[in-house]
């Protein structure tokens, strides 16, 4: 039996392996998330997203829970073809790691891409999203789940932002990070990488005055979206070109983040004829 297969077969109940461990330390520092360029992806939906979309995964920590179902056995068949490092855990171990991934039975240690900001604003459909001071993880992921859908190039994490490469983001963009570009960046670095490229700068804004409707966001755009409470702060709204309202019924004075980024991108979508991709 080689070292990996004699490996896999031994079933982890340490909380102190050294994987383990190192798997919690990722868990709850993002600056060595960011430092080893990995990050935490758990649950069997993501598992295979991981898989369909051919991610780099750096290594797999599988319990019991996944092995009890056909698409369980599906997925640890396919990460074992695929030569992935695999680690059988108990599931106490999984749930030392994340809490609720035990049930799911299987976590990903996945390469984060490196991403380049003009890279993202050179591709087509030419519509980017911007994102500052979005505090909660599930906010962040159902963001970039919603973003994917509607057609975004890529998404811009801007100061004060929870990290979108967090378990809790990645788990609420269900393997979205797997094919939508995703770079954090300082919002003056951001500002003046857009300066020469034809895209227009739109900020959701409830205090705004024009309505969805009535900005042409079938040209290159990039919109901005602010922190749950307080929304964008001035300097960049005052960056803005224009400054968008979502109509509401009357008592209502503002929505969730996630709704309201929805709300926008699906109006840039039926502008653009609902085409996703190059024209």
């Amino acid at each position: 039996m080689s070292r990996a297969r004699k490996e896999e077969s031994q079933v982890v109940d340490s909380l102190q392996n050294a994987s383990v461990r190192r798997a919690r330390a990722l868990e709850r520092d993002r600056a060595l998330r960011e430092r080893l360029k990995t990050y935490i992806a758990w649950g069997r939906h993501i598992a295979q997203e991981a898989l369909a979309s051919r991610a780099p995964i750096r290594q797999a920590f599988v319990g019991p829970r996944l092995l009890e179902t056909d698409e369980g056995r599906d997925i640890y068949r396919q990460l074992r073809d695929l030569g992935v490092p695999l680690h059988r855990v108990t599931t106490r171990v999984l749930e030392s790691v994340v809490e609720g991934c035990g049930d799911q039975g299987v976590l990903l240690l996945a390469a984060r891409p490196e991403q380049d900001l003009a890279r993202i604003l050179g591709m087509p459909p030419t519509l980017v999203l911007a994102a500052h001071g979005v505090q909660d993880p599930g906010n962040i992921g159902s963001i970039l789940r919603s973003a994917r859908a509607l057609g975004v190039s890529g998404l811009i994490a801007l100061e004060g932002c929870a990290d979108p490469f967090g378990s809790r983001a990645v788990r609420a963009a269900m393997g979205t990070l797997f094919s939508l570009p995703v770079v954090a960046t300082p919002a003056a670095r951001f500002l003046e990488a857009l300066r020469g490229t034809g895209y227009h700068l739109v900020a959701a804004d409830p205090a705004g005055t024009e309505s969805p409707d009535a900005i042409d966001l079938a040209r290159p755009t990039a919109l901005m979206l602010g922190n749950e409470g307080a929304g964008l702060p001035r300097q960049l709204l005052e960056r803005a070109e224009r400054r968008v309202r979502i109509p509401m019924a009357p008592g209502v004075t503002s929505l969730n983040v996630h709704a309201a980024a929805a709300a926008l991108l699906y109006e840039a979508a039926r502008q653009r004829g609902f085409v996703f991709g190059p024209r």
